[in-house]
């Protein structure tokens, strides 16, 4: 190995030397005196034993939002579902039209998927719907609708009644969520579900002309029409009314078979006397119904005003959803 061998005759050249090897000796590996006293240790992942891994933790779950959601149906070839009874009568949704506005921040009232713990109970996937203080993430919904009193193959062969149109416009849910957990109770299969909401619909209303089929403006014929405003429903003295609770009165959703065939099973059972049904306050502002002039004339109103029921507990529900023989 050659020896590089360098002489210095002037102060000035031994400090530029000093200077040289004080910069080169780090990039060389050589540690100084400086870097070992000022440089901080670099962080570093450390594995976990299974034992310390066993014990993490989620808190804080999953948000998520609906921003800018919406569905619209296809004039033509439209969206539709049909619900078809064992005795062979129907009834049909179609042109289906489902939209959201949102928050002007579209993250900063979400929903949240999270699980809980419960004593002496399996753990409960809870969706926490958002608060909505504001009313700024409001749904309308528009669908036509028809019952047939005879289906065969999927086609009416009976008698059609074409409902027309029903709008809901302006329906905000304001806190409450959906709770889901195995079933406890005994010799019972499926998922038990507790269910809170409080809503306030801006008008229900359903248009007996409806629109006319094909027309891609989805105009909608008003002349004759029962229009519900101001719908609002609430747990009394306020708050998300839980028509089901998980823990102390849950709903069920399970599939059963009887003598008749198998089924789709929807229930909420009686409550105990511990736990009583939670009670629910609904207000309706105003009720009015509109119908076509005579000969041509004006629509003419009935106004029925506004209604309420001060407290509405629901006790128990057994629905049975059945195919077709």
């Amino acid at each position: 190995m050659r020896r590089a061998v360098v002489s210095a005759n002037s102060r000035s050249s031994r400090l530029e030397l000093l200077l040289l090897a004080t910069l080169l000796l780090p990039l060389a590996g050589v540690p100084t005196r400086a870097r070992a006293a000022d440089a901080p240790a670099k962080p570093a992942m450390q594995p976990l034993e299974d034992t310390e891994l066993a014990s993490v933790r989620g808190a804080d779950g999953i948000n998520f939002n609906l921003s800018n959601f919406s569905l619209t149906s296809d004039a033509v070839k439209p969206l539709t579902l049909t619900y078809q009874s064992p005795n062979g009568s129907s009834m049909t949704l179609s042109r289906l039209d489902l939209s959201r506005t949102d928050d002007p921040d579209g993250f900063a009232d979400p929903y949240g998927l999270s699980l809980r713990q419960r004593t002496g109970l399996s753990d409960v996937i809870a969706v926490d719907f958002p608060l909505n203080a504001a009313g700024n993430q409001a749904w309308t919904l528009t669908a036509d609708f028809a019952n047939c009193d005879h289906m065969v193959a999927g086609t009416c062969t009976g008698l059609n009644f074409n409902g027309g149109t029903l709008k809901v416009s302006n329906l905000t849910m304001k806190g409450g969520g959906l709770t889901l957990a195995p079933t406890a109770i005994a010799n019972a299969d499926g998922i038990a579900f507790g269910l809170g909401t409080q809503l306030d619909i801006g008008s229900l209303a359903v248009y007996s002309h409806g629109r006319t089929a094909g027309d891609v403006t989805n105009t909608i014929d008003t002349s004759d029409s029962m229009m519900i405003q101001g719908i609002h429903l609430g747990a009394v003295g306020g708050g998300a009314w839980y028509l089901a609770d998980v823990t102390t009165h849950p709903g069920l959703i399970n599939a059963m078979t009887d003598s008749t065939g198998s089924y789709l099973h929807l229930q909420v059972g009686w409550p105990t006397a511990a736990d009583a049904s939670p009670a629910a306050h609904v207000a309706i502002d105003n009720i009015t119904f509109t119908s076509p002039g005579v000969g041509g004339g004006a629509p003419v109103q009935t106004n029925l005003g506004a209604a309420s029921i001060g407290s509405l507990q629901l006790n128990y529900v057994d629905i049975k959803l059945r195919t077709t023989p």
